[in-house]
């Protein structure tokens, strides 16, 4: 299949990197600045997967036929991207793999059914246009399709500059959550993507219900991400720092506390067991991002979805205030903010 990548960040460049060393044509949309300095090689550096060079087109906007859009942006970045991806001929399927809840709404309104759910756990930061650090072994894709559900409830408000998507304002109600797949039956795209994923060497776990898709990442990204950013410093630190770490599992629970709210069971006990056993390196592209003063961070996607559910759902959620507040405090003291196009600068962590 032909794949196209929006967003060349650490994750957009390792999943194209491993798209086109299995043999498939890949084009990365880039902005104009990185495609000015892109020489049509992606360089990947890992001590776990060996060092590589491929082969990618770069482009700055997507007007060709594809049969498969991957969005790799960050959530503040999205819909500026989506200018860069003409109206016509649409992609046959569109796969976000951005961290929140909020982005499906807005994909939707732009691709109707043509949009999957994804998501996507790997360690990956771009490191200059063209040339990324692949951290992690592990790299494993989450698909479902989208059969239309709301992913939000009936507010408004639109993207803003702070890096909110759509409906993160105050709902009017309780948010309904993305719906189930009603067809036993698989959906032939997700086969296919999956095939082309085992070719790059991508693990690729095909499910049901959207709304899981989304949940099962952001329980585990949401408390570490939180704290590392709020500890300034990996996890190791903040394992070493007892009120943080009582916050990190505090969060991780009520994270599921939420998603069960929303029809969404985790497995608590697995997720505190993978934030007790995850080496001490681990790291997440907020925490860096915060502390490059790079502006807008992911902060908002990661927990307005989460804090307005919980709201709705009267669920109470005092640790995820609690790191929300130091860590939005460790925002205001970080250095003047970055031009925005820097968010491209890094991958994300999971």
């Amino acid at each position: 299949m032909r794949h196209a990548i929006l967003g060349a960040g650490g994750v957009g460049l390792a999943l194209g990197a491993a798209l086109a060393r299995g043999g498939h044509d890949v084009t990365l949309v880039m902005r104009e600045s990185s495609r000015a300095r892109y020489r049509g090689m992606i360089d990947v550096h890992s001590a776990l997967r060996g060092d590589h060079r491929v082969a990618a087109r770069g482009v700055d906007r997507l007007d060709e036929p594809v049969d498969v859009l991957w969005v790799t942006v960050k959530a503040p970045a999205l819909r500026a991207a989506l200018d860069r991806v003409g109206p016509r001929p649409a992609p046959h399927s569109v796969v976000p793999l951005l961290n929140g809840l909020d982005h499906p709404r807005l994909l939707r309104d732009r691709f109707g059914p043509r949009q999957l759910v994804g998501a996507i756990r790997i360690e990956a930061e771009r490191t200059a246009p063209g040339k990324v650090t692949w951290n992690s072994l592990f790299a494993e894709v989450s698909l479902a399709a989208d059969e239309g559900g709301p992913a939000e409830s009936d507010s408004t408000s639109d993207l803003a500059g702070d890096g909110r998507h759509p409906d993160t304002g105050p709902a009017d109600g309780p948010a309904a959550p993305l719906a189930p797949l009603q067809d036993a039956r698989p959906d032939p795209r997700l086969t296919a993507l999956a095939e082309d994923l085992t070719d790059a060497g991508i693990g690729c776990v095909q499910e049901r219900d959207p709304a899981s898709v989304l949940w099962h990442k952001l329980v585990l990204l949401l408390p570490l991400a939180l704290a590392t950013t709020a500890a300034d410093g990996p996890l190791g630190v903040v394992r070493r720092r007892p009120a943080l770490l009582s916050l990190l599992r505090d969060t991780a629970r009520e994270a599921c506390a939420v998603a069960a709210a929303e029809g969404v069971a985790v497995d608590e006990r697995t997720l505190l067991h993978t934030l007790d056993t995850l080496p001490g390196r681990t790291d997440t592209s907020l925490h860096r991002d915060v502390a490059a003063g790079i502006r807008p961070t992911e902060l908002a996607a990661l927990t307005e979805p989460v804090l307005r559910r919980a709201r709705d759902r009267h669920t109470p959620v005092p640790a995820i205030a609690e790191l929300t507040r130091l860590v939005t405090e460790r925002e205001l003291r970080a250095q003047l903010p970055a031009q925005h196009g820097a968010t491209y600068r890094k991958g994300e962590t999971s």
